[in-house]
């Protein structure tokens, strides 16, 4: 597969995480989980929200990709985790083994999460919608939380600072206690270099943020997330 030239991992991939890797990206406990309901946005193929209804909670998937057949975007997932493990194994110093053992463990456990998000669409698909960011057909404080993982910060080539700005707002509008963005810095392992200045413009708009650590790192220096309140 043919892909344009950016630094990193490159272009934007569908990504495939289990669902305790949210927990940990997020540090989500069970009453964050629970008392929901709660969104994944992008939630790519991962099983996310297989995991978290299987607990229980009221949880809703939405990516750009969904508009597309299912079988085009599994099938993509699976092309995708295969290119960022091969990524993962030619670039070993960039990550730090905890969460995963070494890159078979990787592979195998992004392969599940497809596996989980491909049964748990198949049996629910009223709960996986098509929207992108910035723009999302949802109301205000239609979420108690939002979880957003691997687009903000993570591609700087894809997104300029007005790009980041109004997403961060947008997924703070439809949250009703908190949006969480995981994680800051990019595939070179390089911290977003505005964050400073996007905190600052967003509490001009109403936006409290906070930047958090989590108990999660895969990505060296990737082990804080952002968590963006309403005012």
């Amino acid at each position: 597969m043919s892909r344009p030239a950016y630094r990193g991992l490159g272009d934007i991939i569908v990504t495939a995480r289990p669902f305790d890797e949210y927990r940990a990206m997020f540090d989500l406990a069970d009453g964050d989980l629970l008392d929901g309901p709660v969104l994944d946005c992008p939630a790519g193929a991962s099983g996310f929200a297989a995991g978290a209804r299987a607990m229980g909670c009221r949880v809703t998937a939405m990516d750009p990709q969904y508009a597309g057949p299912h079988d085009a975007l599994e099938q993509r997932a699976r092309e995708d985790t295969a290119f960022g493990n091969r990524y993962v194994r030619d670039n070993p110093a960039t990550y730090a083994w905890g969460f995963f053992r070494d890159v078979d463990d990787h592979l195998r456990r992004r392969m599940e999460a497809v596996d989980a998000f491909a049964r748990d669409r198949a049996a629910h698909p009223h709960a996986y919608v098509a929207g992108a960011l910035p723009a999302l057909p949802l109301g205000d404080d239609a979420f108690r939380l939002v979880v957003s993982s691997h687009l903000l910060f993570v591609y700087p080539d894809h997104f300029d600072y007005a790009g980041h700005v109004a997403a961060a707002r947008e997924l703070a509008r439809v949250a009703r206690a908190e949006a969480r963005v995981f994680p800051l810095v990019d595939t070179t392992m390089q911290p977003w270099p505005h964050l400073d200045r996007l905190r600052s413009d967003l509490r001009a708009h109403g936006v409290e943020s906070e930047v958090r650590p989590v108990p999660y790192e895969f990505i060296r220096g990737g082990d804080h997330m952002l968590v963006l309140r309403p005012s």
